[in-house]
């Protein structure tokens, strides 16, 4: 085989892996369409449990009143809730906390401040730390983020009558997805994974995973699993996986909307994406052999890998950057016929994740076509977010150990309005180096595919190009972000975005389709 085919096919090879992802992407909407339920089941009235309400909390100065005076208000018997504020924080949020524990205290509220001065585990240790002493017969849990809504508890404890469900997760919604392009197309993507994903896995009978925040647990489910672990820092994937391996079934509840807050700075996006990508992959290499041995059906093994591997898109796409050139360049000069092949080939691998994103707009209604226009610049993002991803997936699969790096929140809205200021801003990153690098390379590939007239590269190679820049322009505008791109306000936020209040849920708008 000579060295130009040999490119050509470790090329082709790189592209069918990646091709998979969509293919599932794919097949999970198939299933939405196919398997939605046409009206909810009515569920027994039971008695109410004692509940805990866990709200961990490191230096969230800006949005901590929030989650607290959401949880606060919550609509259930006072004698059977417990709300821990689980708070870690090293700066003024500690006094903030203190202050508004003891006044809800003071006015009857059952609720109680936790505080650890050694952050072991990070947020997996808070859990366990405040579980082990929770008298709740069931652990909701809210990041600082979020709003608890006011009937959260009276419409995801019923569910819990089926004395096999472990674990309810349910929908996010956004207060600030209109503030910019990048909080746009950042909502799009979530709402894939919210509409979509969750419920068709659901739907299927396959594993799904616990997200960390507007969920609740069984706290039974939770000590049978293992307990919160600190060994991955995505302890809500692998807690989720563990319990339905030990026989415990996840529930989605598409219909039950917690509002929250979507990063709107790219280095804030990032420090949460790097989180995700390389906690999955920490999940992977230490659940998966345990999927494998088990008894579960084939289908739940495969699609449950497909989801734990899924951050593998992203050193795929670093591949493909890297070898276009050289592709072109055994197409244009040796005249192998494989460019036409190769773009038709990536429309079709698209069009599955196409499917999936189309189906979440269309699903929640109003301005979907709005929405949906927005997948190429999703698709871009993707792209050019897969230099920092791709060394979060490689170092989360070769055991590399990294300390848990929170997200921070300006409390910021669709108005372009917060009351944050930067001193929580993230850290810069060296990956925007190489993004404006893959940026060039990319443009570079397409006038070398324009000179050796191999137009079928250009599609592709546009869009990777986009997507670099895209990512690296984002990272240096968003370098003083905190403290130049958003204005102050004093006054507190609306718990409930409008937007979120207003649109329907999945199983109504299908219904309606």
């Amino acid at each position: 085989m000579s060295p130009w085919l040999a490119i050509v096919v470790v090329y082709g090879l790189a592209l069918f892996g990646l091709s998979l992802y969509s293919l599932n992407h794919a097949a999970l909407a198939v299933v939405f369409w196919r398997r939605r339920p046409r009206s909810p089941k009515a569920l027994p009235a039971g008695t109410d449990p004692v509940v805990t309400i866990q709200l961990p909390l490191y230096n969230e100065f800006y949005v901590a009143e929030r989650v607290i005076r959401s949880a606060c208000e919550v609509d259930y018997p006072l004698h059977l809730l417990e709300i821990q504020v689980l708070d870690d924080s090293t700066d003024e949020t500690l006094d903030l906390t203190r202050r508004l524990v003891h006044d809800y205290r003071a006015r009857g509220i059952p609720i109680v401040h936790i505080h650890r001065e050694d952050r072991k585990g990070f947020k997996s240790g808070a859990l366990a730390n405040g579980f082990a002493r929770a008298k709740g017969e069931f652990i909701a849990v809210f990041d600082a983020d979020f709003v608890v809504p006011r009937d959260f508890l009276r419409r995801t404890i019923p569910h819990f009558s089926d004395p096999s469900i472990g674990i309810v997760q349910t929908r996010w919604a956004y207060f600030n997805d209109t503030f910019s392009e990048l909080t746009r197309a950042t909502a799009l993507a979530l709402d894939g994974h919210f509409v979509v994903e969750q419920s068709a896995r659901c739907w299927a009978g396959w594993f799904l995973n616990f997200n960390g925040t507007a969920g609740i647990l069984r706290a039974r489910a939770i000590a049978e699993a293992g307990g919160w672990q600190d060994d991955t820092i995505t302890e809500d994937l692998d807690l989720s996986y563990r319990a339905q391996l030990a026989g415990w079934r996840a529930k989605y509840l598409p219909d039950v909307v917690c509002p929250s807050e979507i990063p709107a700075d790219m280095h804030s996006l990032k420090a949460q994406q790097f989180r995700w990508t390389k906690g999955a992959q920490e999940t992977a290499r230490k659940i998966l052999p345990r999927l494998w041995r088990s008894q579960l059906p084939t289908s739940v093994k495969c699609e449950g890998t497909l989801h734990l591997l899924s951050s593998l898109a992203y050193p795929l796409l670093i591949v493909l950057t890297l070898l276009s050139p050289f592709v072109i360049m055994a197409a244009g000069l040796h005249h192998l016929k494989v460019m036409w092949p190769i773009s038709l080939y990536y429309l079709v691998a698209f069009s599955g994740t196409f499917f999936c994103y189309y189906t979440a707009a269309r699903v929640l209604g109003g301005s979907w076509r709005t929405r949906i226009a927005r997948f190429p610049v999703f698709l871009a993002l993707s792209i050019g977010m897969s230099v920092h991803n791709a060394s979060a997936a490689l170092e989360g699969l070769l055991g590399k150990r990294s300390p848990f790096e929170r997200t921070p929140k300006y409390r910021v809205t669709s108005h372009g309005t917060s009351r944050g200021s930067g001193r929580y801003r993230s850290r810069a990153s060296w990956s925007m180096v190489g993004e404006g690098i893959l940026a060039i390379f990319s443009f570079v590939a397409s006038a070398l595919a324009i000179e050796l007239r191999q137009y079928g590269a250009l599609p592709f190679l546009l869009l990777f190009g986009m997507g670099y820049a895209m990512v690296a322009t984002y990272s240096v505008r968003h370098l003083r972000f905190a403290s130049r791109n958003i204005r102050l306000v004093d006054g507190p936020a609306s718990p409930m975005p409008a937007a979120a209040a207003a649109a329907p849920t999945p199983e109504a708008a299908t219904s309606a389709a």
